[in-house]
């Protein structure tokens, strides 16, 4: 009787700590995970093993998704990603001050005081929103050398 018990307990702890990691999975973007990758963003990788230059920006295919497994793209859904999703990300708003904010990480909106007027622009190919630098979009250079990186990590702006 007391061994069925036991084996109950164990058996619950062991499917409570499956699903833990499972929904928890990794909290944080941009540290090494167990598989030499640093996830960027929800979508965006780079590799941080030894003799591996850390500024090669990998894309997951599209409806894929940044992990800490082996296979480092997995459908979205199937496992839960290494960063936060798009949807709780938060992005610059327009202040008064500023000439335009990024809406995404390839978009761009003018502001007209402390709104957004309603063209959004976009990045050409292989550039990205950049407020800092005050050139709207810049390569990915530098992106990455910045300590923030993206000013704004989400795919599309929430009104695309």
């Amino acid at each position: 009787m007391q061994y069925t018990q036991l084996l109950r307990v164990l058996c619950s702890f062991a499917i409570m700590s499956c699903v833990a990691v499972l929904v928890l999975g990794d909290s944080e973007c941009n540290t090494c995970l167990p598989n030499k990758v640093q996830c960027l963003n929800e979508t965006h990788f780079s590799f941080c093993g030894n003799n591996v230059s850390p500024d090669q920006v990998m894309q997951c295919p599209d409806g894929q998704v940044c992990t800490s497994l082996l296979k480092i793209c997995l459908p979205k859904g199937s496992n839960a990603g290494a960063c936060t999703p798009d949807a709780e990300v938060s992005c610059p708003s327009c202040s008064g001050s500023k000439l335009f904010v990024c809406t995404s990480r390839t978009t761009f909106q003018m502001c007209d005081g402390d709104k957004l007027t309603g063209q959004v622009t976009k990045c050409k190919d292989n550039t990205f929103c950049s407020m800092k630098s005050n050139k709207f979009c810049v390569d990915r250079c530098e992106i990455t050398k910045s300590v923030d990186g993206f000013e704004c990590d989400r795919e599309a702006p929430l009104d695309a």
